[in-house]
């Protein structure tokens, strides 16, 4: 819930969520549970990078959604604006003095569980996002409380076409890695398609699990509430 010293300023907030692959139905979707974590009031604009691959699995994939998700940010106004995949794709590439706050789907859900201090790990979809997103640990300084990165095998469009059965698997998946890794005390969801799944998760596995949207989320409000206190 927000906090009620920021509540005239949040419902005058104007919030854009890019996602930097062209299916839509996932930008949808990420909306949708987005809405799950707002105050009433925020006007919430979705966009999606229609010349960028339907799903981002990996640096090449990253790469070739870059520039559509750019011009994406450059020209919707907005005050806060939220990159809508886990590897945060053209977070560095944003100029630091934009008219906007921008925020990586993936550096909200790492910061989130780096700060509780807990011995954590990053469940994501597949072998070509691990190597990413061990990179943007280290950019984050957030890699002493990372177990691993560790890849579901479940691609990301799965979780559009099936979403029961690749919850499921991905529940089983997170048990193989806690098997794995006895330390682990919390599980970060690696991938927008994965967000809204966390609470089940959670009751699942009787550990906490980060929702990387509900993360982002959190994070723009600060974000938002920090800027017009300033």
């Amino acid at each position: 819930m927000a906090d009620p010293r920021y509540r005239n300023e949040l419902s005058a907030m104007r919030l854009l969520i890019v996602n930097p692959n062209s299916t839509s139905e996932m930008t949808d979707r990420i909306g949708a549970e987005a809405r799950n974590h707002l105050p009433d009031g925020v006007a919430l604009t979705l966009r999606t990078n229609d010349s960028g691959p339907a799903a981002i699995q990996g640096a090449a994939d990253g790469k070739a959604a870059i520039p559509g998700a750019l011009a994406l940010l450059k020209d919707t106004p907005c005050d806060v604006a939220v990159i809508g995949c886990f590897d945060d794709i053209g977070l560095s590439d944003v100029p630091a003095d934009g008219p906007a706050a921008v925020i990586g789907l993936g550096e909200a859900a790492i910061r989130t569980a780096d700060r509780s201090g807990r011995r954590f790990a990053v469940l994501t979809t597949s072998d070509l996002s691990v190597p990413v997103l061990e990179a943007n640990l280290r950019a984050y300084g957030a890699e002493a409380n990372c177990v691993c990165v560790q890849a579901s095998m479940i691609g990301v469009l799965d979780f559009e076409r099936n979403r029961v059965a690749a919850s499921q698997r991905l529940i089983a998946a997170a048990r193989r890695l806690l098997d794995a890794h006895p330390d682990i005390e919390t599980i970060v969801l690696g991938c927008a398609g994965m967000g809204g799944l966390a609470s089940d998760m959670a009751g699942a596995l009787h550990i906490p699990v980060i929702d990387p949207i509900e993360a982002a989320i959190g994070m723009a409000l600060q974000r938002h509430a920090q800027n017009t206190a300033k």
